[in-house]
């Protein structure tokens, strides 16, 4: 089991965080605590806001830009001039890195702090429209992107409605999806009381009648993360 590492984390969220919490108790947090923490992650030291506090801050930023070239490889001719709908910027450390490729990126986080660091960090770019709230608040015609991305945020949505709902509108606005998730480590593994981890064949299931047509498993600062595409033909 890897030690617990409070590196960077405020005096609130130290002890209780890390601890093995069941499933079934984190499904019925409010979201009102849930907002409160992303909140409260939002006012963490650059890029640990979005990153696991069990590493230290080099580890993560390592970690990080390794994962952000595996992913774009991956994408390689799904982001170039096409029009990316993004769940959950954050700090919009990925967003700038989709900006670059993309015609146009809508990117939403319903952490007013996380979006404020956002658009701090993305004012050079014109192609970027950032919004506050849930995927499930926005209204869009169908198939209105030409892929809905997303890295490290439905392992985050911890009610099963309300990740049914997310996958239904992720399909429903376009034909092609990206999922990047922290994927099942067995029942002793300390992850966040704020995540849920899954197996890749639930992430399979959720999204049919979508097809995956790619799958890549990565190891980010040791811990195991799958990649997929998803089609709907």
């Amino acid at each position: 089991m890897p030690k617990k590492n409070y590196y960077s984390v405020s005096k609130a969220e130290k002890g209780k965080t890390y601890d093995l919490i069941e499933s079934a108790l984190k499904q019925n947090l409010s979201e009102k605590e849930i907002l409160k923490h992303w909140q409260a992650r939002a006012q963490r030291k650059g890029i640990q806001a979005v990153m696991s506090a069990r590493h230290a801050v080099k580890e993560n930023i390592k970690a990080a830009e390794l994962l952000k070239k595996e992913i774009f490889y991956f994408l390689e001719g799904h982001i170039e001039n096409k029009n990316i709908f993004e769940l959950g910027c954050g700090i919009g450390r990925i967003t700038a890195e989709l900006a670059n490729k993309a015609n146009h990126v809508v990117a939403i986080d319903f952490s007013s702090k996380m979006l404020k660091r956002a658009k701090n960090n993305l004012k050079k770019f014109d192609n970027v429209e950032l919004k506050l709230g849930k995927i499930s608040d926005f209204r869009f015609k169908p198939k209105s992107f030409d892929l809905v991305f997303d890295c490290i945020v439905l392992l985050h949505i911890l009610n099963p409605k309300e990740l049914r709902r997310t996958v239904k509108k992720m399909k429903y606005l376009s034909n092609i999806v990206f999922i990047c998730e922290h994927t099942y480590e067995g029942p002793d593994f300390p992850i966040s009381k704020y995540s849920i981890l899954r197996k890749p064949k639930e992430y399979e299931e959720l999204f049919k009648p979508f097809r995956l047509i790619k799958q890549k498993t990565h190891f980010c600062a040791g811990d195991r993360f799958i990649l997929m595409l998803f089609e709907n033909k």
